[in-house]
């Protein structure tokens, strides 16, 4: 039976980004190869670690999300551990209360940013109406902002 996981992987943080690019190509090629259902990957970034990892003091975070059979776990870690260009791993099974909390806060999260763009496009509208009033030292109306432009 297939469960789901989250796979972190901390590459070294000196590596360039081209070399990262190829690593995570790589290591998507070797889920897909081993018949491992890959949801999402998400590239976290370069992060300062709150402590020296051999010797290393930044890293470039990944996230893989993938549906797998539990038994091509042990694999995987084994590949990672071999692999000099990572620093750290960490790989763990999610229940389904878990996926679907998750599934929510990232709704909940896309809704608000798209609220507070609204409100800065909002805030940035009535910004610019209001310089054109001080520029013009006329009231500008709503609606009237092309008119004014041909005027000038």
């Amino acid at each position: 039976m297939k469960k789901n996981y989250e796979s972190y992987i901390i590459f070294d943080g000196n590596l360039e980004d081209n070399a990262i690019e190829e690593l995570i190509s790589k290591y998507e090629n070797l889920l897909k190869k081993n018949d491992v259902e890959i949801i999402n990957t998400d590239r976290i970034g370069r992060r300062r670690l709150a402590y020296a990892i051999k010797r290393k003091l930044n890293g470039f975070y990944i996230c893989f999300e993938f549906i797998s059979d539990p038994t091509y776990i042990t694999r995987l870690e084994r590949v990672y551990k071999l692999d000099e260009s990572i620093i750290r791993y960490l790989t763990f099974s999610i229940d389904k209360k878990t996926m679907k909390e998750k599934e929510d806060y990232l709704r909940k999260k896309a809704a608000y940013a798209e609220k507070m763009e609204e409100l800065k496009a909002e805030t940035m509208k009535e910004e610019s109406l209001k310089a054109e009033t001080e520029i013009t030292g006329q009231e500008a109306q709503p609606g009237n902002e092309n008119t004014e432009i041909l005027k000038n």
